[in-house]
């Protein structure tokens, strides 16, 4: 049977890992964003908080470890002294720095091999004392100045330790709380942790004017707090952590101003609310989430500055993207009357279709066809040498259909649909580009080299559209030309005369009448003319119906659908795909 305990952290990997799955997803958002500046930054937040997360995960089976951080002379080492009612628990003094190392008070000296394992030599001392056996679910951490004359390293070692806390307790000297260099330095830190996690502590209290600590400084330390964390944290405590200590050792004339005092509500939290075996797992649970919800709330904040320019100018690039579109169309349109092989194309689709013997008629024209198409290559301006292999190879392979189809693409054609795509975006595109520059895109989009698609990757996205356009309307005029009724209609007057020779011939045959080879002659003649006839009027049928001018205006008609439909916009203009992920960025929220 499965420990309830172990359940629920099973459950709550589970929460987490989700938390992790809504981090990548915006980690690829922003790389698909590469071109706007602020994304590299942001990216490098997301993929931090990806590995706080991995870490969170991984410590499931630890203690709750709280972590007392402040600025030199704020009496950190003091208030786990009391906490721990051992007055030199934590060294203090006037000396600065008193604590070079983390100071970790646990129950076991086991709890503590998670931390123990720094790199740093002497950088972890575990303490312990007999109100450490109440702590059956905490460690508490006391950790160095942050401004002492060794900064440099003690930040580090700070820093390290907050990655592995799930709780901060932020300690304040009451005489001076506002201070702006100790509140930027918690700033980034206590972003990663949830409101519920963060306890603020104005130590020192004693040493204010009670009226005027409750009155003023409070209430303006609290906005303060508030305003440069853009957060609320749990609570605000006013602590007089000395006073809590066996040998307080006050001055004759320094001693407690008042009485006022929190410390035991603090000291409640850690041995009571803190301690109990199911709060860890919320903590970390709601200290995950906070991490997703302020990469994420960063990310929002960052595009959002950008969002009333990249909203006009996104609109602008989707103009700009058609009216190229356009004029790469209108120069493949130019080039409709010359495309001798679209009755090539028609009559080898009906071929496939028709029957009887206009059907064979039909199929010998379509490889007539097939081998004018191949002269005709040698007489089209290029290299001689492949023109003439082209043609050899249609006749050679006249079976070949798809040959048809060769001689439907021009390069020629879709190198000057490509210069007219250039030339709308090159009028354009400096407006635009300034624009973008504003909203803090990349200089380089300012060159249209840079932003305009690959010439290859255009020509072989528009030829291979041209082909599925022109296939369908070829095969769309086949079927209709090929219908059940146009075959007999057509194929009923020349059925009609060899019917009619046959049965005579048959007659005769039998009747031991034996026909002269005039009868034969005349018979074939006529049934020549009449199929002839037949095959002209269908001919004439198909050039009414279906001719290649009306097959060419309904494939240019599908391919401008398709271009709207199919082409990959990112394949066009790599920057508009990137405005809209930007655009996307500034609806980021979280999930929940």
């Amino acid at each position: 049977m499965t420990d309830p305990q172990n359940l629920i952290q099973i459950q709550a990997a589970g929460v987490i890992e989700g938390f992790r799955n809504d981090l990548q997803a915006l980690c690829r958002s922003l790389e698909s964003a590469g071109l706007w500046r602020p994304s590299a930054a942001l990216k490098t937040q997301c993929l931090r908080s990806v590995d706080r997360i991995d870490q969170t995960a991984r410590r499931f089976d630890r203690k709750l470890t709280v972590s007392i951080i402040g600025a030199c002379g704020s009496g950190k080492s003091t208030l786990l002294n009391a906490l721990a009612g051992v007055d030199d628990l934590s060294e203090t003094g006037v000396h600065r720095p008193t604590t070079e190392s983390l100071i970790v008070f646990c129950k076991d000296r086991s709890d503590a091999d998670f931390i123990s394992g720094f790199p740093e030599a002497g950088s972890v001392r575990i303490r312990t004392s007999p109100a450490a056996a109440a702590l059956s679910g905490v460690i508490l951490v006391d950790t160095p100045d942050i401004d002492s004359i060794h900064e440099k390293d003690h930040v580090a070692l700070v820093s390290k330790a907050i990655e592995l806390s799930d709780i901060l307790i932020c300690v304040f000297n009451a005489e001076n709380p506002r201070r702006r260099d100790t509140v930027d330095f918690f700033q980034p830190f206590v972003q990663q942790f949830s409101g519920e996690s963060l306890i603020v502590v104005i130590n020192k209290c004693d040493r204010l004017d009670e009226t005027e600590l409750k009155g003023r400084i409070l209430p303006e330390f609290s906005d303060f707090i508030h305003h440069a964390w853009e957060k609320p944290v749990s609570r605000i405590l006013c602590t007089s952590a000395r006073s809590r200590l066996k040998d307080p050792a006050w001055e004759p004339d320094a001693g407690p101003r008042h009485d006022f005092d929190e410390f035991d509500q603090l000291h409640n939290m850690i041995f009571g609310a803190f301690n109990q075996g199911g709060f860890v797992v919320d903590r970390r649970i709601e200290n995950a989430r906070s991490l997703r919800d302020g990469v994420c709330e960063a990310v929002r904040a960052q595009a959002e500055k950008d969002l009333p320019l990249l909203e006009k100018v996104g609109g602008e690039i989707q103009k700009v993207r058609e009216e190229a579109l356009r004029a790469a169309l209108m120069e493949i349109q130019r080039d409709r009357g010359r495309h001798p092989a679209v009755n090539l194309m028609l009559y080898q689709r009906l071929s496939q279709r028709w029957l009887g013997p206009v059907g064979w008629m039909i199929a010998v024209w379509s490889r007539i066809l097939l081998f004018g198409t191949g002269i005709a290559s040698m007489l089209r301006f290029g290299n001689p040498l492949r023109q003439a292999w082209g043609a050899i190879s249609s006749f050679v392979h006249y079976k070949d259909s798809s040959r048809a189809l060769e001689g439907m693409r021009s390069g020629r054609r879709i190198d000057l649909a490509f210069r007219a795509y250039r030339t709308a975006v090159n009028r354009r595109w400096p407006d635009i580009a300034d624009a973008l520059t504003a909203a803090r895109f990349d200089p380089r989009i300012t060159e249209t080299g840079n932003v305009l698609p690959e010439e290859n990757a255009f020509e072989e996205e528009m030829d291979q559209l041209w082909k599925e356009a022109l296939e369908d309307a070829v095969e769309s005029a086949s079927v209709r030309l090929s219908g059940v009724f146009s075959q007999i209609l057509f194929n009923l007057p020349v059925l009609a005369i060899l019917c009619h020779a046959g049965w005579i011939t048959v007659r005769e045959y039998f009747s031991a009448n034996y026909l002269s080879s005039a009868f034969f002659l005349h018979a074939f003649l006529t049934f020549g003319i009449v199929l002839l006839l037949s095959f002209f009027l269908f001919q004439f049928r198909v050039r009414m119906g279906a001719g290649g001018e009306r097959i060419l205006r309904s494939a240019f008609e599908a391919l401008e659908r398709m271009c709207d439909q199919k082409m990959d916009a990112r394949s066009f203009e790599p920057v508009e795909k990137q405005v809209r992920a930007v655009l996307d960025l500034a609806k980021t929220s979280s999930p929940d």
